[in-house]
């Protein structure tokens, strides 16, 4: 296995790789601009498939879409940019105009460090650091967040997310991560994904939940059939997997997350994209203001948990 670091250049940002030479399996990680995931091909069946979609025009750390972007220290979006947290106010900058929401948090467009490299024959593994010392408006509150990306031997991408709370009170905390994810050139309309939902919010004018409903639908969600853009809360499992698979070449994209501490996912299919986000979040959408999946991180406690992805064959 192997690590690879790409200094920035006129044309291009800073990049880091991780590869395995024998199959030619790789991550490309952008860690100036919030550790990034902008490339994943993994092997199936001894044809490396690529998984990672960046949809819309603009650069990643302009692009409204948020392409793969690690949502933190709140996920989706805050109404009004306003909530109050232990007997305080606090108004976040709106970045969402048409809505007037601070969406996404802040961490997406930030620069991440490279903190530590392991590498062996098993698996190439690179931790990215954040240091925040509490200065965005609206939000002062300290952390440290390290967002940890190892590829195995055995083509297993684990994303491990960090936030260690350095400040002397208590910070509201959630997080997430909104990749978009193809199989290989795959069109839209022959994806399908199958999860383990319970509830499914609807949203009001704000896109914020007003209502939730019992999900009733059969699975597998057909994208020629159905159009998803939606929180769902998902059944607990400390092993929940959502499977997005090519009906016609029957691979599937597995993605593994600890519904328990994970227990949101938001499915998201764009229009005119042949790609779906599939966003693991510890909190519901506006949580600083309904407490929804809301963590509370004392001083000097951390938060932390992991997702997995892999490709296999649809088994029959």
């Amino acid at each position: 296995m192997e690590i690879n670091v790409h200094d920035s250049t006129v044309s291009s940002e800073k990049k880091v790789v991780l590869l395995n030479p024998k199959t030619g399996e790789k991550v490309v990680i952008l860690p100036e601009i919030g550790a990034t995931l902008v490339e994943l091909e993994l092997i199936c069946e001894n044809h490396l498939v690529q998984l990672i979609h960046l949809p819309g025009e603009k650069p990643i750390g302009e692009n409204d879409l948020y392409p793969s972007a690690l949502l933190a220290p709140w996920v989706n979006r805050v109404r009004n940019g306003n909530y109050s947290f232990e007997g305080r106010n606090h108004q976040l900058p709106i970045n969402e105009s048409n809505l007037g929401n601070a969406i996404h948090g802040f961490l997406a467009s930030k620069k991440f460090e490279i903190s530590e490299e392991k590498c062996n024959d098993d698996s190439a593994e690179v931790s990215f650091i954040h240091n925040y010392p509490g200065d965005f408006p609206g939000y002062p509150f300290p952390f440290i967040f390290t967002l940890t990306y190892k590829l195995s031997s055995k083509g297993l991408l684990t994303v491990n997310f960090n936030c260690k709370n350095t400040g002397s009170k208590n910070m509201p905390f959630a997080c997430g991560w909104h990749p978009y994810f193809k199989i290989a050139d795959t069109e839209i309309r022959n994806l399908e994904i199958t999860f383990s939902p319970t509830l499914k919010y609807i949203s009001d004018a704000q896109m914020i939940p007003m209502a939730e409903e019992v999900v009733s639908f059969p699975m597998p969600v057909r994208f020629s059939e159905t159009t998803l853009d939606n929180v769902f809360k998902l059944e607990s499992h400390t092993n929940h997997l959502t499977k997005l698979t090519d009906s016609e070449t029957k691979i599937s994209l597995f993605l593994k997350q600890n519904s328990v501490e994970f227990p949101f996912l938001v499915v998201f299919a764009p229009t005119s994209e042949n790609c779906v986000a599939i966003e693991p979040m510890t909190g519901n959408t506006d949580a600083f203001n309904t407490g929804d999946g809301l963590k509370v991180i004392s001083p000097n406690e951390n938060f932390t948990s992991l997702v997995e992805i892999w490709v296999d064959k649809a088994k029959h």
